[in-house]
Protein backbone atom coordinates (compact mmCIF):
# COMPACT_ATOMS: atom_id res chain seq x y z
CA UNK A 1 0.00 0.00 0.00
CA UNK A 2 2.56 2.09 1.04
CA UNK A 3 4.30 1.73 -2.32
CA UNK A 4 1.16 2.39 -4.26
CA UNK A 5 0.57 5.61 -2.64
CA UNK A 6 3.63 6.93 -3.57
CA UNK A 7 3.52 5.56 -7.24
CA UNK A 8 0.37 7.52 -7.00
CA UNK A 9 1.99 10.27 -5.97
CA UNK A 10 4.28 10.95 -7.88
CA UNK A 11 1.70 10.28 -10.87
CA UNK A 12 0.38 13.47 -9.57
CA UNK A 13 2.88 15.54 -9.14
CA UNK A 14 4.08 14.73 -12.99
CA UNK A 15 0.56 15.58 -14.17
CA UNK A 16 0.76 19.14 -12.54
CA UNK A 17 4.56 19.94 -13.75
CA UNK A 18 3.21 19.22 -17.12
CA UNK A 19 0.11 21.20 -16.85
CA UNK A 20 2.23 24.21 -15.68
CA UNK A 21 4.69 23.76 -18.36
CA UNK A 22 2.64 24.47 -20.55
CA UNK A 23 2.34 27.70 -22.34
CA UNK A 24 0.06 26.89 -25.24
CA UNK A 25 -3.10 29.53 -24.22
CA UNK A 26 -5.46 27.74 -26.21
CA UNK A 27 -4.79 24.37 -24.27
CA UNK A 28 -5.69 26.36 -20.86
CA UNK A 29 -9.00 27.42 -22.37
CA UNK A 30 -6.96 31.21 -22.67
CA UNK A 31 -7.60 32.72 -26.45
CA UNK A 32 -3.89 33.86 -27.55
CA UNK A 33 -3.31 37.61 -27.51
CA UNK A 34 -3.87 39.22 -31.14
CA UNK A 35 -0.27 40.29 -32.52
CA UNK A 36 -0.49 43.60 -33.65
CA UNK A 37 0.60 43.85 -37.36
CA UNK A 38 2.60 46.92 -38.47
CA UNK A 39 0.63 49.27 -40.65
CA UNK A 40 2.05 49.02 -44.13
CA UNK A 41 1.64 52.19 -46.19
CA UNK A 42 -0.66 51.89 -49.06
CA UNK A 43 1.37 51.92 -52.75
CA UNK A 44 1.78 55.31 -54.43
CA UNK A 45 -0.41 54.61 -56.89
CA UNK A 46 -3.56 53.82 -54.70
CA UNK A 47 -3.52 57.80 -54.28
CA UNK A 48 -3.46 58.62 -58.31
CA UNK A 49 -5.32 61.34 -59.02
CA UNK A 50 -6.98 61.55 -55.16
CA UNK A 51 -6.34 64.39 -52.41
CA UNK A 52 -5.82 62.63 -48.87
CA UNK A 53 -3.75 64.86 -46.69
CA UNK A 54 -1.24 63.62 -44.89
CA UNK A 55 -0.30 66.88 -42.93
CA UNK A 56 1.39 70.05 -43.20
CA UNK A 57 4.98 70.89 -43.46
CA UNK A 58 6.76 72.24 -40.55
CA UNK A 59 8.43 75.35 -41.15
CA UNK A 60 10.62 76.74 -38.21
CA UNK A 61 11.42 80.24 -39.60
CA UNK A 62 9.96 80.49 -43.02
CA UNK A 63 6.08 82.68 -42.50
CA UNK A 64 5.96 83.62 -46.55
CA UNK A 65 5.26 80.29 -48.24
CA UNK A 66 2.91 76.97 -46.50
CA UNK A 67 2.99 73.32 -47.69
CA UNK A 68 0.53 70.83 -47.12
CA UNK A 69 1.76 67.28 -48.16
CA UNK A 70 -0.53 64.79 -49.30
CA UNK A 71 -0.74 61.31 -50.02
CA UNK A 72 1.18 59.65 -52.81
CA UNK A 73 3.43 62.65 -52.97
CA UNK A 74 1.24 65.62 -54.08
CA UNK A 75 2.27 68.35 -52.31
CA UNK A 76 0.03 72.02 -52.00
CA UNK A 77 1.45 75.23 -51.57
CA UNK A 78 1.03 79.31 -51.40
CA UNK A 79 4.39 81.17 -52.13
CA UNK A 80 5.86 84.48 -52.73
CA UNK A 81 3.06 87.54 -53.95
CA UNK A 82 1.03 86.49 -56.48
CA UNK A 83 -1.52 85.08 -54.50
CA UNK A 84 -1.86 81.65 -56.36
CA UNK A 85 -2.10 78.35 -54.95
CA UNK A 86 -0.02 75.83 -56.64
CA UNK A 87 -0.14 71.40 -56.78
CA UNK A 88 2.82 70.38 -57.42
CA UNK A 89 1.88 66.57 -59.18
CA UNK A 90 4.36 63.52 -58.63
CA UNK A 91 5.73 62.03 -61.88
CA UNK A 92 3.49 59.48 -63.53
CA UNK A 93 1.04 60.51 -61.04
CA UNK A 94 -2.71 62.18 -62.73
CA UNK A 95 -4.21 65.50 -62.11
CA UNK A 96 -6.73 65.10 -59.39
CA UNK A 97 -10.19 65.65 -61.31
CA UNK A 98 -11.79 67.54 -58.48
CA UNK A 99 -9.23 70.13 -57.71
CA UNK A 100 -10.36 73.81 -57.20
CA UNK A 101 -10.32 76.28 -60.52
CA UNK A 102 -7.55 78.25 -59.73
CA UNK A 103 -5.07 76.00 -58.54
CA UNK A 104 -1.55 76.10 -60.50
CA UNK A 105 -1.07 72.83 -61.26
CA UNK A 106 2.91 71.80 -61.98
CA UNK A 107 3.86 68.60 -63.16
CA UNK A 108 7.38 66.56 -62.33
CA UNK A 109 9.28 66.47 -63.09
CA UNK A 110 10.36 69.91 -62.89
CA UNK A 111 13.57 70.60 -64.52
CA UNK A 112 13.19 73.32 -66.78
CA UNK A 113 12.91 76.29 -64.52
CA UNK A 114 13.42 80.03 -65.82
CA UNK A 115 14.87 81.26 -62.34
CA UNK A 116 15.74 84.77 -61.96
CA UNK A 117 16.53 85.00 -58.41
CA UNK A 118 19.81 85.54 -57.65
CA UNK A 119 19.23 84.19 -53.99
CA UNK A 120 16.97 81.06 -54.78
CA UNK A 121 19.90 80.52 -57.12
CA UNK A 122 21.88 80.27 -54.61
CA UNK A 123 20.07 78.07 -52.40
CA UNK A 124 19.39 75.62 -55.39
CA UNK A 125 22.72 75.05 -56.01
CA UNK A 126 23.81 74.82 -52.37
CA UNK A 127 21.30 71.53 -52.11
CA UNK A 128 22.63 70.49 -55.51
CA UNK A 129 19.55 71.37 -57.99
CA UNK A 130 20.49 73.12 -60.79
CA UNK A 131 20.03 70.45 -63.28
CA UNK A 132 16.62 71.50 -62.80
CA UNK A 133 17.56 75.10 -64.17
CA UNK A 134 17.46 75.79 -67.41
CA UNK A 135 17.82 79.42 -67.95
CA UNK A 136 18.25 82.48 -65.52
CA UNK A 137 18.78 86.52 -65.63
CA UNK A 138 22.32 87.02 -64.72
CA UNK A 139 24.80 86.39 -67.98
CA UNK A 140 28.17 84.30 -67.12
CA UNK A 141 30.17 87.12 -66.47
CA UNK A 142 27.43 88.27 -63.51
CA UNK A 143 27.31 85.42 -61.66
CA UNK A 144 29.73 84.62 -58.19
CA UNK A 145 28.11 80.66 -57.16
CA UNK A 146 30.91 78.47 -59.40
CA UNK A 147 28.04 75.88 -59.83
CA UNK A 148 26.14 78.18 -61.86
CA UNK A 149 29.11 79.53 -63.90
CA UNK A 150 30.39 76.07 -64.33
CA UNK A 151 26.68 75.06 -65.70
CA UNK A 152 26.86 77.90 -68.00
CA UNK A 153 30.08 77.28 -69.25
CA UNK A 154 29.12 73.21 -70.14
CA UNK A 155 25.46 75.03 -71.95
CA UNK A 156 23.31 73.35 -69.52
CA UNK A 157 21.63 76.73 -67.80
CA UNK A 158 21.71 79.66 -70.56
CA UNK A 159 21.23 83.29 -69.77
CA UNK A 160 17.85 84.51 -71.19
CA UNK A 161 17.68 88.66 -71.02
CA UNK A 162 17.87 90.44 -67.77
CA UNK A 163 14.66 89.97 -65.42
CA UNK A 164 12.62 93.16 -66.45
CA UNK A 165 13.30 91.95 -70.26
CA UNK A 166 13.27 87.93 -70.55
CA UNK A 167 13.83 86.79 -73.98
CA UNK A 168 10.33 85.10 -74.78
CA UNK A 169 11.42 83.26 -77.62
CA UNK A 170 13.94 81.76 -75.51
CA UNK A 171 11.28 80.32 -73.11
CA UNK A 172 9.24 79.25 -75.64
CA UNK A 173 12.01 77.24 -77.53
CA UNK A 174 13.09 75.82 -74.35
CA UNK A 175 9.60 74.68 -73.50
CA UNK A 176 9.98 76.30 -69.61
CA UNK A 177 7.82 75.17 -66.75
CA UNK A 178 8.27 77.68 -64.32
CA UNK A 179 9.53 81.35 -63.91
CA UNK A 180 10.65 82.42 -60.03
CA UNK A 181 11.58 85.74 -60.25
CA UNK A 182 11.91 88.50 -56.74
CA UNK A 183 9.33 91.37 -55.71
CA UNK A 184 11.54 93.76 -57.97
CA UNK A 185 9.07 92.50 -60.79
CA UNK A 186 6.52 93.24 -59.01
CA UNK A 187 7.33 96.93 -60.72
CA UNK A 188 6.96 95.31 -64.32
CA UNK A 189 3.81 93.46 -64.29
CA UNK A 190 4.05 93.33 -67.80
CA UNK A 191 6.51 90.44 -67.69
CA UNK A 192 4.25 88.46 -65.46
CA UNK A 193 1.35 89.03 -67.54
CA UNK A 194 3.22 87.96 -70.80
CA UNK A 195 4.48 84.88 -68.79
CA UNK A 196 0.73 83.87 -68.38
CA UNK A 197 0.12 84.46 -71.82
CA UNK A 198 2.49 81.95 -72.84
CA UNK A 199 0.98 79.60 -70.07
CA UNK A 200 4.12 79.83 -68.22
CA UNK A 201 3.33 80.18 -64.31
CA UNK A 202 5.13 82.31 -62.16
CA UNK A 203 6.43 82.15 -58.24
CA UNK A 204 7.39 85.68 -56.90
CA UNK A 205 9.15 84.47 -54.55
CA UNK A 206 9.47 87.29 -51.16
CA UNK A 207 12.25 85.57 -48.48
CA UNK A 208 13.93 88.78 -48.71
CA UNK A 209 10.88 89.82 -46.19
CA UNK A 210 11.39 87.23 -43.74
CA UNK A 211 12.13 88.32 -40.35
CA UNK A 212 14.65 85.63 -39.28
CA UNK A 213 18.08 85.37 -41.26
CA UNK A 214 17.05 81.22 -41.13
CA UNK A 215 13.70 82.05 -42.53
CA UNK A 216 14.90 83.33 -46.09
CA UNK A 217 17.20 80.18 -45.76
CA UNK A 218 14.36 77.55 -45.48
CA UNK A 219 13.08 78.84 -48.43
CA UNK A 220 15.15 75.81 -49.99
CA UNK A 221 12.88 73.18 -48.66
CA UNK A 222 10.18 74.72 -51.37
CA UNK A 223 12.39 74.08 -54.03
CA UNK A 224 12.92 70.81 -52.79
CA UNK A 225 9.42 70.23 -52.96
CA UNK A 226 9.35 71.71 -56.08
CA UNK A 227 11.83 69.42 -57.46
CA UNK A 228 11.58 66.13 -55.69
CA UNK A 229 14.33 66.76 -53.39
CA UNK A 230 12.54 67.16 -49.88
CA UNK A 231 15.28 65.37 -48.09
CA UNK A 232 18.34 67.18 -49.62
CA UNK A 233 16.19 70.70 -48.57
CA UNK A 234 15.76 69.85 -45.08
CA UNK A 235 19.82 67.69 -44.50
CA UNK A 236 20.79 71.22 -46.26
CA UNK A 237 18.53 73.65 -43.57
CA UNK A 238 19.51 71.70 -40.96
CA UNK A 239 23.54 72.36 -41.32
CA UNK A 240 22.95 75.41 -42.09
CA UNK A 241 20.70 76.01 -38.56
CA UNK A 242 23.76 74.28 -36.96
CA UNK A 243 26.37 76.78 -38.39
CA UNK A 244 23.99 79.83 -37.61
CA UNK A 245 23.82 78.44 -34.08
CA UNK A 246 27.77 78.13 -33.75
CA UNK A 247 28.26 81.56 -35.53
CA UNK A 248 25.98 83.38 -33.04
CA UNK A 249 27.44 85.71 -30.46
CA UNK A 250 27.83 84.27 -26.78
CA UNK A 251 27.49 88.23 -26.11
CA UNK A 252 26.76 91.71 -26.70
CA UNK A 253 29.56 93.88 -27.65
CA UNK A 254 27.87 97.05 -27.17
CA UNK A 255 28.33 98.44 -30.75
CA UNK A 256 25.71 99.87 -32.63
CA UNK A 257 25.64 98.91 -36.82
CA UNK A 258 23.97 101.20 -39.51
CA UNK A 259 22.72 99.26 -42.74
CA UNK A 260 21.65 100.61 -45.78
CA UNK A 261 22.18 101.55 -49.18
CA UNK A 262 22.46 104.75 -51.84
CA UNK A 263 20.53 103.99 -55.57
CA UNK A 264 22.23 105.38 -58.91
CA UNK A 265 19.20 107.81 -58.63
CA UNK A 266 20.39 108.93 -55.18
CA UNK A 267 17.76 107.20 -53.26
CA UNK A 268 18.52 106.10 -49.93
CA UNK A 269 17.53 102.94 -47.94
CA UNK A 270 17.81 101.80 -44.75
CA UNK A 271 16.78 98.15 -43.32
CA UNK A 272 13.52 98.22 -41.05
CA UNK A 273 13.91 97.14 -37.89
CA UNK A 274 11.94 93.79 -38.04
CA UNK A 275 14.22 93.19 -41.44
CA UNK A 276 16.41 89.66 -41.32
CA UNK A 277 19.18 91.82 -41.68
CA UNK A 278 18.58 93.98 -38.28
CA UNK A 279 18.34 90.45 -36.32
CA UNK A 280 21.86 89.41 -38.06
CA UNK A 281 23.37 92.20 -36.62
CA UNK A 282 21.62 91.25 -33.06
CA UNK A 283 22.81 87.59 -33.42
CA UNK A 284 26.37 88.96 -34.06
CA UNK A 285 26.67 90.84 -31.02
CA UNK A 286 25.61 94.66 -32.41
CA UNK A 287 22.68 96.48 -31.81
CA UNK A 288 20.85 97.84 -35.04
CA UNK A 289 20.97 101.46 -34.84
CA UNK A 290 17.26 101.96 -36.24
CA UNK A 291 15.98 99.16 -34.81
CA UNK A 292 12.88 101.04 -33.56
CA UNK A 293 12.04 102.00 -37.24
CA UNK A 294 9.15 99.93 -38.57
CA UNK A 295 10.11 97.00 -35.88
CA UNK A 296 7.38 94.76 -36.90
CA UNK A 297 8.50 94.85 -40.44
CA UNK A 298 11.16 93.67 -42.68
CA UNK A 299 12.53 95.15 -46.10
CA UNK A 300 13.82 98.62 -46.38
CA UNK A 301 12.30 101.50 -45.90
CA UNK A 302 13.55 104.88 -48.54
CA UNK A 303 14.33 107.82 -47.28
CA UNK A 304 16.25 111.20 -48.34
CA UNK A 305 20.29 111.16 -48.00
CA UNK A 306 19.49 114.08 -45.05
CA UNK A 307 16.73 111.51 -43.19
CA UNK A 308 19.62 108.69 -43.95
CA UNK A 309 22.35 110.53 -42.56
CA UNK A 310 20.28 112.03 -39.21
CA UNK A 311 19.37 108.21 -38.37
CA UNK A 312 22.53 106.54 -39.10
CA UNK A 313 25.57 109.21 -38.46
CA UNK A 314 26.55 108.08 -34.83
CA UNK A 315 26.58 104.33 -35.38
CA UNK A 316 30.10 102.81 -34.38
CA UNK A 317 30.18 100.57 -37.67
CA UNK A 318 28.53 101.46 -40.92
CA UNK A 319 28.12 97.92 -43.18
CA UNK A 320 26.94 99.50 -46.82
CA UNK A 321 25.28 97.07 -49.48
CA UNK A 322 27.42 98.29 -52.53
CA UNK A 323 25.79 97.03 -54.65
CA UNK A 324 24.06 99.90 -56.59
CA UNK A 325 25.94 103.11 -55.79
CA UNK A 326 29.56 101.86 -55.05
CA UNK A 327 32.47 102.95 -53.73
CA UNK A 328 36.08 102.00 -53.57
CA UNK A 329 37.37 104.04 -50.65
CA UNK A 330 35.51 106.61 -47.50
CA UNK A 331 37.35 109.32 -49.79
CA UNK A 332 34.74 108.21 -52.64
CA UNK A 333 32.11 108.37 -50.02
CA UNK A 334 32.99 111.67 -48.96
CA UNK A 335 33.06 112.99 -52.49
CA UNK A 336 29.98 111.88 -52.89
CA UNK A 337 28.61 113.67 -50.31
CA UNK A 338 30.39 115.81 -47.96
CA UNK A 339 28.00 115.02 -44.63
CA UNK A 340 29.48 111.50 -45.06
CA UNK A 341 32.77 113.06 -43.24
CA UNK A 342 30.42 113.39 -40.28
CA UNK A 343 29.48 109.69 -39.48
CA UNK A 344 31.04 108.46 -36.39
CA UNK A 345 31.83 105.29 -38.23
CA UNK A 346 33.80 106.98 -41.26
CA UNK A 347 35.92 109.39 -38.35
CA UNK A 348 37.35 105.95 -37.25
CA UNK A 349 37.63 103.96 -39.68
CA UNK A 350 34.67 101.14 -38.89
CA UNK A 351 33.17 101.21 -42.89
CA UNK A 352 32.44 98.10 -44.44
CA UNK A 353 31.05 97.43 -47.45
CA UNK A 354 29.33 94.46 -48.73
CA UNK A 355 31.71 92.17 -51.53
CA UNK A 356 30.31 91.26 -54.82
CA UNK A 357 28.78 88.38 -54.23
CA UNK A 358 26.42 89.52 -51.50
CA UNK A 359 23.40 89.31 -53.05
CA UNK A 360 24.20 86.24 -54.33
CA UNK A 361 25.09 84.67 -50.78
CA UNK A 362 21.67 83.59 -49.37
CA UNK A 363 23.16 79.92 -48.77
CA UNK A 364 25.74 81.74 -46.95
CA UNK A 365 24.04 83.26 -44.36
CA UNK A 366 25.68 81.83 -41.58
CA UNK A 367 29.66 83.03 -43.05
CA UNK A 368 27.92 86.57 -43.29
CA UNK A 369 26.84 86.46 -39.32
CA UNK A 370 30.41 84.89 -38.96
CA UNK A 371 31.85 88.01 -40.49
CA UNK A 372 30.11 90.30 -38.66
CA UNK A 373 30.73 88.76 -35.39
CA UNK A 374 34.25 88.77 -35.78
CA UNK A 375 34.27 92.30 -36.85
CA UNK A 376 32.17 93.76 -33.61
CA UNK A 377 34.36 91.60 -31.95
CA UNK A 378 37.64 93.06 -33.04
CA UNK A 379 39.30 96.15 -31.70
CA UNK A 380 41.17 97.27 -33.98
CA UNK A 381 38.88 95.42 -37.11
CA UNK A 382 42.08 93.39 -38.12
CA UNK A 383 39.93 90.55 -39.25
CA UNK A 384 39.68 88.24 -42.27
CA UNK A 385 36.01 88.23 -43.68
CA UNK A 386 34.48 86.79 -46.78
CA UNK A 387 31.76 88.80 -47.44
CA UNK A 388 32.19 92.02 -45.91
CA UNK A 389 34.88 94.18 -47.00
CA UNK A 390 37.15 97.07 -44.94
CA UNK A 391 37.05 100.47 -46.57
CA UNK A 392 40.15 102.75 -46.49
Amino acid sequence: MKRIGMSILSLALLLCLAACGNTNPAASGTAAPETAVPETAAPQEDYDGKLVLDGPMELEYARNFAVDRYKGGYRMFTAGTTGNTYLVVPEGMSVPEELEAGVVVLQQPIDRVYLASTGMTSLVAAMGGLDHVKLVANDVEDWYIEDVVAKMNEGSIAFSGHYKEPDYEQMTANDIQLHVDTTMIDNNPEVLEKFDELGIPSIVENSSKEAHPLGRVEWVKLFGVLFGMEEQAEAYFEAQKALVEDATAAQAYGKTVAMGYITSTDKCYARNGGDYMAQLIGMAGGTYILADMEPEKSGNTNMTFEEWYAGNKDADYLFYVNFARSFASIQEMIDYNPLFADFKAVQDGNVWITSPDFTQSTAAIASILSDMNAILASADGDVTTDHLIKLS
